[in-house]
């Protein structure tokens, strides 16, 4: 063999090693055993005939595949169109398959019969709130509408809520009343802030007349101008005649109003609050899943908003979650206190939560998605947000399995330092990978048959502390958490019916034993702690 051709081979050798680097599905396993049926029996997950816990990550590129692998997860769920270049969620099931993991996907006719499809899901959060009006307001030509700041905030009553004007020199929008109404006086609130454009000069036309024509000062709040004599229309226009220019080219209003003679503002056109999808619209689209594939359940990923703590929902509108759950075969829900709202103490939600939803859902299967880092774009600067660490994580996942979780999905994703899909800090995947070992090998215990005998779990201090007990062919499991949101430590006795004294308790995967007294034994909670204990 030639010295040139030797050569050759070496360059193609290190093309394919780079190949395989950048490969999305560099790292992955085999591919999953085909999957040939999915049952759902006592609210846990059959696949093949064989108990399955799923453990998922939201919305994932092929890229991270492999990661998902490294942390011990078996499923992604969730596809954006034209996710990992693919041009259906077919194209991207194959790729979910090729890196040994299941999905759960959107429904898609091509899918029905795909051995790595575990199952379907609706769109995200059918209950997520969001505000929408019958107010109708117009840019003009040339205006960049942004979606986030609806041109109709200007008639919602709060000038803390703003509309932007992009760009704000020469900008102007229509206002398109229901009604004719006759006004006395008009109003106008600029946004200020620094580096922003604002309005300096601005002209209120109706029917292709001047009505007024004022000048703006830089000041919060509404500043408002009398008519020279009233007027009665059903369209108005403002146009920016003048700006105070910024470092920006776009500026915002806060706020347009019109006041009649008793100086009542009668543009005024509160918006209100609707869920991105109403029940009856949920249970159709469940009805059409079904008919398309009778052979896959449909999971549905709520908000936390059935939970009392939160009050987005009036009490007519709790009433919908009964509906909601009717349109799917497996319901979760997505709490994170700590990501979401920089509350360690509201850690306790995902025991709470998960207890209200199985008994909300019954007889389906539940599932709770878990916090897996900070990075949130909802709680402030970074510098200001409370780490996630693997304690909590453990606590979290434990804290729904012990209230009846049969599945778990990690929500990966951070927009701070900047945004990626799985922004999970090194820590927290060396965790990630313990906890989801931990129940993949545990799997027959977690869904195995509730215990013969009774069991209790009592604290010596009062701290809140959960137990799940199950019985399995090996032998009795326990499984305990501290979920105290004070992070207080505690001594707890844990009684079983029948359990001799002398006899031996196994704590799994800790390297320890426990002897028994008569009828129990005893073990020591420290904050979020979790203990798994194992009886012959």
């Amino acid at each position: 063999m030639g010295i040139c051709t030797i050569e050759r081979m070496k360059k193609t050798l290190i093309l394919i090693l780079v190949a395989l680097s950048v490969s999305p599905l560099h790292g992955a396993q085999v591919r999953p055993t085909p999957i040939h049926q999915v049952e759902i029996r006592d609210r846990a997950f059959y696949v093949n005939g064989k108990p399955f816990f799923p453990l998922m990550a939201w919305l994932q590129d092929a890229r991270n595949f492999p990661t998902l692998r490294e942390c011990a997860m078996n499923a992604t769920a969730g596809y954006s169109p034209g996710s990992s270049g693919t041009k259906h969620v077919a194209e991207y099931l194959e790729l979910v398959q090729q890196a040994g993991l299941y999905g759960v996907m959107p429904f898609d006719p091509r899918l029905k019969d795909q051995p790595a499809l575990l199952s379907y899901i609706h769109d995200d959060e059918p209950d997520l709130l969001h505000q929408e009006s019958d107010a109708v307001v117009e840019p003009g030509p040339h205006q960049r509408v942004n979606p986030s700041t609806p041109l109709w905030r200007l008639l919602d009553g709060d000038v803390n809520s703003w509309s932007v004007l992009d760009p704000l020199d020469g900008a102007s929008l229509t206002v398109r009343l229901p009604q004719p109404v006759t006004v006395e006086g008009l109003g106008v609130a600029v946004t200020v802030s620094k580096g922003l454009a604002m309005p300096a000069e601005v002209a209120f036309e109706t029917g292709g007349r001047q009505l007024l024509k004022v000048r703006l000062a830089a000041e919060r709040g509404v500043q408002k101008f009398n008519l020279p004599e009233p007027a009665t229309f059903r369209e108005l226009t403002l146009r920016v005649l003048s700006v105070m220019p910024g470092e920006q080219v776009w500026g915002s209003l806060g706020e347009l109003e019109g006041y009649d003679r008793q100086g009542k503002n009668v543009f005024l056109s509160p918006p209100r609050k609707v869920p991105r999808a109403l029940p009856e619209v949920t249970l159709r689209q469940y009805r059409l899943v079904k008919a398309g594939d009778p052979s896959r359940p449909l999971f549905m990923t709520l908000t936390g908003n059935f939970h009392p703590l939160f009050k987005e929902y009036t009490e007519e509108q709790r009433a919908w979650y009964p509906q909601y759950v009717q349109a799917a075969d497996v319901v979760g829900y997505d709490i994170y206190p700590i990501y979401g709202y920089n509350k360690p103490e509201w850690l306790y939600l995902s025991h709470e939560a998960t207890d209200q939803l199985v008994r909300l859902a019954a007889p389906r299967p539940v599932y709770a998605w878990i916090e897996t880092s900070k990075g949130s774009q909802w709680t402030g600067e970074l510098a200001g947000q409370k780490d996630v660490r693997p304690e909590h994580i453990r606590a979290e996942v434990w804290m729904s399995i012990c209230r009846g979780a049969t599945a778990i999905g990690y929500f990966t994703h951070v927009w701070k330092p900047q945004y990626a899909q799985f922004g999970v800090p090194e820590e927290n995947r060396r965790a990630l990978r313990q906890i989801n070992e931990q129940i993949t090998r545990l799997t027959p215990a977690i869904l195995g048959r509730p215990a013969d005998r009774a069991v209790s779990i009592q604290s010596a201090e009062a701290v809140k502390l959960d137990l799940m007990a199950r019985q399995s062919s090996d032998g009795l499991y326990l499984f305990a958490v501290n979920y105290d949101e004070r992070a207080r430590e505690s001594l707890a006795r844990i009684q079983v019916a029948g359990l001799a004294a002398g006899a031996v308790v196994s704590v799994v995967d800790e390297g320890r034993t426990l002897p028994a007294q008569d009828g129990g034994f005893s073990d020591r909670f420290a904050p979020l702690a979790v203990h798994i204990y194992r009886l012959p």
